[in-house]
């Protein structure tokens, strides 16, 4: 027996071709053979044992990096999406305002409401990348899962395409609201939808992908299948590490991730080849229902006219809103900068003030909110701020800590008017008490 310290590695076994006795030198012989052999053996599983260490570590390192990289990526298109919301803004303003002068034919205002859906489908382009690319803490919210799925094919939608992918999408209609993370599940639907890509076009150049979610009583079920040859070592392929994919093609984290994700949610993902097609991965989440917030009912129009200050270094943007406001009878103020922004408060007493959150107070670094708050305080609560959403679940029309409403770019011309409405009637409301 060949030993290592404490653990038996294997047997050496010594034959002769005619009968004979071993003598003692034969024997230690043998003994110190056997020692070598095992030292060497030791070694080599050392060995490969440090160098299956060292990969890991690199692995996990690229991993490291990759997150650093998202990290900045994050940071990066956050701001290219508040840049690209400003024209956006005023391109939905515009086109809403064409659409409702009267001045226009049915073909103009055919034309006018194109150009707002493709609008509003490059904004909700830019939130998905926004939502993906940022770091989210977990969470638990109210979550459509046919929606989350709709965006992530929406975030691969170009390559799909330009790879001739076919999308054959059947999601179940009656899919309940349910509980959950919507990033995270945003990751594992990318991931699966990345890993299927990359399935098919190994082995062709194009291929289909179906999407299909269901639900019973307990759970709902979201089933990614691709014609891709399928996969070989069905039992490893959620192990951390494990990859079929060439170097620098993968790290073997994905699936991993994905699993931890599934089952932190309290599901499962299952696996398996289909005949005549490729693999098929189902993930099974638990139905818990949501509590669904109560959505704010539309402000009905007022006949109320206000005296309104509007702020943003966008001058199409200020614009758009002097329009919209003006048709409803609103008297506007415009203002680029903080020192205009001086300017008109010295001079008018407004009933609104409508700026962007990263609009700077006159003559200091802070913004116009905390300005405000410390310089004209009574003009603190009739701000409304512009903002750019958080992610794609964000409502419109929100609340800030300090309970002021905010107006997720791009604005549309009926939000605007509803937020406007509220305050407006709130501090109608509030004079009343008063007096």
């Amino acid at each position: 027996m060949l030993w290592s310290k404490d653990r038996p590695l294997g047997g050496l076994v010594v034959g002769s071709r005619s009968a004979r006795e071993f003598s003692s030198a034969d024997v230690n012989l043998l003994i110190a053979v056997g020692s070598q052999i095992s030292n060497a053996t030791e070694r080599a599983l050392l060995y490969d044992e440090s160098r299956q260490a060292y990969e890991n570590l690199r692995r996990t390192q690229e991993q490291l990096l990759n997150s650093e990289k998202m990290a900045a990526v994050g940071q990066l298109i956050s701001g290219v999406a508040h840049e690209l919301n400003n024209p956006l803004t005023a391109i939905l303003g515009y086109s809403q305002l064409l659409s409702g002068s009267g001045q226009m034919g049915p073909q103009g205002i055919e034309y006018c409401d194109k150009l707002h859906k493709q609008a509003q489908r490059t904004h909700r382009i830019v939130q998905n990348l926004l939502s993906f690319a940022r770091q989210h803490k977990p969470e638990r919210l109210p979550t459509r899962v046919n929606q989350i799925l709709e965006d992530t094919l929406a975030l691969r939608d170009y390559d799909l395409r330009m790879s001739n992918i076919r999308v054959h999408l059947n999601l179940a209609e009656d899919l309940p609201l349910m509980s959950a993370d919507p990033h995270q599940l945003q990751q594992v639907f990318l991931n699966m939808v990345n890993n299927a890509v990359d399935a098919i076009l190994e082995s062709s150049e194009d291929g289909d992908l179906w999407v299909c979610t269901r639900a019973d009583s307990a759970k709902v079920y979201i089933e990614f299948t691709d014609s891709g040859p399928g996969v070989q070592e069905a039992s490893r392929v959620f192990d951390p590490f494990y990859t079929t994919k060439p170097v620098g093609k993968g790290t073997g984290l994905g699936l991993s991730i994905c699993y931890g994700i599934v089952t932190e949610h309290g599901g499962t993902i299952r696996l398996r080849n289909l005949p005549h097609r490729g693999a098929s991965f189902t993930v099974e989440l638990p139905y818990s229902p949501a509590t669904q917030s109560d959505e704010p009912e539309p402000a009905e129009s007022s006949d109320k006219t206000a005296l309104i200050l509007c702020a943003d270094a966008d001058p199409e943007v200020l614009k758009s809103l002097e329009l919209a406001l003006s048709r409803r009878g609103h008297r506007v103020h415009t203002a680029q900068h903080a020192d205009a922004v001086r300017a008109v408060l010295d001079k008018f007493e407004f009933d609104l003030i409508i700026a962007d959150t990263k609009f700077e107070g006159p003559g200091s670094a802070i913004t116009l909110a905390d300005w405000l708050t410390t310089d004209r305080p009574a003009l603190a609560p009739r701000l409304i701020s512009m903002s750019l959403p958080t992610s794609p679940d964000a409502t419109v029309t929100a609340k800030t800590t300090a309970g002021r409403p905010v107006l997720n770019k791009p604005i549309d011309e009926s939000q605007l008017l509803d937020a406007v409405h509220t305050l407006l009637s709130a501090r109608v409301r509030a004079t009343t008490v008063v007096r």
